[in-house]
């Protein structure tokens, strides 16, 4: 079960020379189509679909990054990232090397049957996690070491899984990687492993693309001053689901996006609906849980949505203050206060300024609570799942 969904969410990764083509057809129509939307000022009405499409890019705009329209329902075939858009602040966005299989690597186990091959990726996904040395990794190290041209050091794996052999590991400083460097890569790791297959990053690595389908006017929904409170999840484990008063929501195509199914979501109130909570889009620092007291993992709190807005431009390693993953929180005031900037954008009715932040399900199985701060840490990003954009006007 646990590999399928590895797999499920790993290969949803575009290859990396999808990812980085600026010549292909369907790119130039994508930059085209966006600049068609961009070029006419948005009626500033938090309802119409416009609006929201100038937020998204100032949003990216400000953590210095292009994001790119396209429209699936005319045939554009690009990579759609929004399912990825809680995972927007990660620093170690990762890589996935897709082989054959593990033939040719020192001390390659080479099985010969399937349920082999899953035991094989459970043995080193065990071995990753334990922090133990394996011959079999530390070959795969020294080749991406070459192939990336870093230190054997910059790489660290995070597992291994099946459908073919697959391994995901991250760089150290990869937001400082040139596209130059990423649209050669491909042809090094080629050059290193004798059953290469493709290479694939993390749809947020470079220019995000984003199918305008990908609202789904069944998930619209503008909630009312006095916020409804819902019991959500499995009978005897449910959390309360604060509806977020006046805002406006636009809901993500995400139905059937998923092979588990949609009952994580829909019908509401369903005894396998994951739980509700919000993802705010601003920068948080440790000191902005208020537990300064606190042994302080050195590893990187990704805090924010959609964007590295915060006032100050932090943008360095920072402290995960409850343990490393994806942060949000059951009570959409939280993030709205503490973790949400305004942006500027410019109307039809002059600058107005919006908030914007997600509203995501998050997999009971795969969350800590920190009932003290009401903030929920997901340290797997196949647990939490965003399904709506919120918007309100400030």
């Amino acid at each position: 079960m646990e590999q399928a969904r590895l797999q499920a969410y790993y290969d949803n990764f575009p290859n990396i020379d999808d990812a980085t083509s600026s010549t292909g057809l369907d790119i130039m129509e994508a930059i085209e189509f966006t600049q068609s939307i961009l070029r006419t000022l948005p009626s500033g009405n938090v309802t119409e679909r416009s609006t929201m499409c100038h937020v998204l890019t100032n949003l990216f705009a400000n953590q210095n990054m292009q994001c790119l329209f396209f429209d699936s329902a005319h045939g554009k075939n690009l990579h759609d990232a929004s399912r990825n858009l809680a995972e927007i602040d990660l620093e170690d966005r990762p890589f996935v090397l897709k082989l054959n299989s593990s033939e040719g690597l020192r001390g390659n186990m080479q099985p010969k049957t399937e349920n082999g091959v899953i035991k094989l990726a459970r043995i080193l996904s065990n071995a990753i996690n334990q922090n133990q040395s394996h011959p079999l990794m530390e070959d795969i190290r020294k080749r991406l070491a070459k192939a990336h041209n870093i230190s054997r050091k910059d790489i660290n794996f995070k597992t291994v899984y099946v459908g073919s052999f697959n391994v995901v590991y991250t760089l150290k400083n990869s937001t400082n990687i040139s596209v130059e460097s990423l649209v050669k890569v491909r042809e090094k790791l080629k050059n290193q492993f004798e059953e290469f297959i493709s290479s694939k990053i993390h749809p947020l690595f470079y220019r995000p693309s984003f199918d305008i389908s990908f609202f789904d006017e069944r998930g619209n929904k503008t909630f009312p001053s006095k916020a409804e409170i819902h019991e959500v999840g499995p009978p005897g484990c449910t959390e309360k689901y604060f509806q977020p008063a006046k805002w406006t929501r636009y809901g993500l195509n995400v139905i059937g996006k998923y092979e588990d199914g949609d009952t994580w979501l829909d019908p509401f109130l369903h005894p396998g609906n994951w739980y509700r909570a919000f993802h705010g889009t601003g920068n948080a620092r440790s000191e902005d849980f208020g537990h300064l007291d606190q042994c302080f993992d050195d590893k990187y709190a990704p805090v924010n949505a959609l964007a590295n807005i915060y006032e100050n431009g932090f943008n360095k390693a920072r402290i995960a203050v409850y343990g490393a993953g994806v942060y949000c929180s059951p009570n959409p005031k939280i993030p709205e206060k503490q973790f949400t900037k305004a942006v500027d954008v410019n109307t039809q009715l002059g600058k107005k300024k919006f908030k914007c932040m997600l509203q995501v399900a998050v997999n009971p199985n795969g969350v800590r609570f920190v009932k003290q701060a009401d903030i929920w840490v997901v340290p797997n990003p196949q647990d939490i799942r965003p399904y709506g954009i919120l918007i309100k006007e400030v």
